[in-house]
């Protein structure tokens, strides 16, 4: 049984990550690509070492990226769920579903209200996922040939 991890992403993994995230992007999301600037995932630290900000790895039992989630904040009370990306060779195991539950698990103990997630169109795995995770459709805007589209999730943060 593939036994899959999610942690910190470390300065070791960037690397991976950059290799994963560029990957998917130009063999399944070439026409997309633009939409996507990559300078978050080549910096990494920068990009995602604020307070309330968080980039997590999903690694295998030989601590191989197989996958990634970032959380950013938006403001104090929202958070942008970015980078869900699931290896090719390892989708379909629930490994986005356990990155999407543990930046939802980051959120409600950071306090957020909302996590909003953008997305295109044609990134149709991402945008199931999320909805079975309780995301809602929220916003429609065409760009060209593109789609995009705004899902939201509300938080409330359990008392107690």
């Amino acid at each position: 049984k593939l036994m899959v991890t999610i942690r910190r992403c470390t300065k070791e993994d960037e690397k991976a990550v950059l290799e994963l995230i560029t990957n998917v992007m130009s063999k399944e999301f070439q026409d997309a690509a633009s939409a996507y600037p990559m300078e978050d995932v080549e910096q990494i630290a920068t990009a995602y070492g604020g307070i309330g900000d968080a980039f997590f790895v999903a690694v295998d039992d030989h601590n191989k990226v197989v996958g990634t989630v970032a959380v950013k904040k938006e403001d104090e009370r929202i958070a942008l769920l970015r980078r869900l990306f699931v290896a090719p060779t390892h989708r379909n195991l629930r490994i986005g579903k356990k990155l999407i539950e543990h930046a939802i698990r980051f959120c409600r103990e950071a306090g957020y209200g909302e996590m909003i997630f953008k997305t295109t169109s044609r990134m149709s795995g991402a945008i199931q996922l999320c909805m079975k995770n309780g995301f809602v459709q929220r916003a429609h805007i065409a760009l060209g040939p593109i789609e995009l589209l705004k899902f939201s999730l509300s938080l409330n943060p359990q008392k107690g």
